[in-house]
């Protein structure tokens, strides 16, 4: 049973949204996918992309939707709707960083890992949305000593052994990890996303080409036929 319009509009209202949503395809389909007790936190569209990259193909636009229960992505195709989400205990880690044309997020789950791009200007409020999705971890906080060595992974775990006096001698010794590997991977992915912007482009000109060819077809075509008849 879908849920009552109504109660949509309410909730948009109550996140700052407006009824311009019902003009898309996928935000129409909500109302089927949401749940009864189920609030919207918030939504936007982006792209979402499966763990691996680089990526040379243009992906294609989904509607992104952050409930009180699931983070839900939606897309129309030709014949069907493909709906891929990820309810709040099924999501094991979340991270998320700014792109050099967008901000991104990585969704983790037991099965997968998903990457959703989304605009800049709109990531930081669906970023609060995304809070009562979020796995809950306790922190135990690093000793004073050991604060110069926080970069290193686990660390929070070590602090909290008995014997982590003696671990201190052995990784004051470490130093930080080299960020090269990870600047040319940002470098790999601004020039993907370059890529990305050409490619899009093309298809954009050659959509074009094609209608104008079409047209110019049709307008000869028009004259042969009344000298025809």
């Amino acid at each position: 049973m879908a849920v009552d319009r109504g109660v949509i509009d309410a909730q948009l209202k109550d996140i700052g949204e407006g009824a311009r949503w019902w003009e898309q395809r996928e935000f129409r389909d909500l109302p089927y996918v949401l749940h009864p007790d189920e609030q919207i936190h918030g939504l936007l569209n982006g792209k979402l992309l499966g763990g691996r990259r680089p990526r040379l193909l243009p992906a294609r636009q989904w509607l992104i939707v952050a409930t009180s229960q699931r983070l839900i992505c939606l897309r129309q195709e030709r014949f069907a709707r493909r709906q891929v989400e990820f309810a709040a205990g099924e999501i094991v880690r979340l991270d998320h960083r700014s792109r050099l044309r967008d901000y991104q997020i990585v969704v983790e789950t037991p099965q997968r890992r998903y990457r959703i791009r989304l605009p800049k200007d709109q990531a930081f409020r669906f970023i609060g949305a995304l809070g009562p999705l979020l796995p809950r971890q306790r922190v135990q906080p690093v000793p004073p000593e050991l604060e110069p060595l926080s970069w290193i992974p686990g660390m929070t775990t070590v602090a909290t052994l008995p014997v982590v006096a003696g671990i201190i001698s052995k990784v004051s010794m470490l130093s930080p990890p080299d960020y090269s590997d990870r600047d040319r991977v940002e470098r790999l992915e601004g020039t993907v996303e370059r890529l990305q912007s050409e490619v899009e482009q093309l298809q954009q000109n050659v959509a074009f080409l094609e209608e104008l060819l079409e047209r110019r077809a049709n307008e000869v075509a028009l004259p042969a036929s009344r000298h025809d008849s």
